[in-house]
C-alpha cells in the first residue's frame, strides 16, 4: 500500500511541476502591457479572466495548466483518503495497561533513580515575580 501512496505522491508532484511550467509559459506569452500582478489569478482558478488577459496565444498553455491543476488536487485528495484508510486498517496495538508486566529493559531508569525534572512553584517572596524552580 505504501508503494501505491508513493506513486500517487509522485503523480501529484509531477502534475504540480507541469502546472508551474505552464503558468510560467502563460506569463511569458502575455502582452507586454499586462502587469505581472494581474496573473495572480493563476492560483485562484479564474481561467476565464486569465484567458482574456493572456490572449489567444496562451490558450493552449492555459488548458494544460487547468488540467494539471485539477489533476494535482485530485491526486492530493486521493492520497489523503487512501492514507487515512490505510491508517484505519492497521490493527491497534495493545495499550500499556492491558498487560501488566515487568520492564526488563536496561535502558529504563527506575523511578527512585530518575532525575526529578518536574517544575514546581518556588516560595512566594514579596516584591519578586513568581518563578519556577526545577
Amino acid at each position: 500500500m505504501s508503494i501505491l501512496l508513493g506513486v500517487i505522491a509522485l503523480f501529484a508532484i509531477l502534475s504540480l511541476v507541469v502546472a508551474a511550467i505552464q503558468a510560467i509559459a502563460i506569463v511569458r506569452l502575455a502582452p507586454a502591457s499586462e502587469r505581472l500582478g494581474s496573473y495572480m489569478l493563476l492560483g485562484w482558478w479564474k481561467f476565464g479572466q486569465l484567458e482574456q488577459k493572456a490572449g489567444p496565444a496562451a490558450a493552449e498553455h492555459l488548458a494544460i495548466y487547468k488540467r494539471a491543476a485539477i489533476a494535482f488536487i485530485v491526486f492530493i485528495v486521493l492520497g489523503v483518503a487512501l492514507s487515512g484508510w490505510v491508517v484505519n486498517q492497521t490493527p491497534a496495538s495493545a495499550s500499556a495497561s492491558a498487560e501488566p508486566r515487568l520492564i526488563n529493559d536496561p535502558r529504563v531508569i527506575p523511578a527512585k533513580f530518575a532525575l526529578n525534572t518536574d517544575l514546581r512553584r518556588a516560595a512566594v517572596v514579596p516584591g519578586v515575580p513568581n518563578i519556577l524552580e526545577s
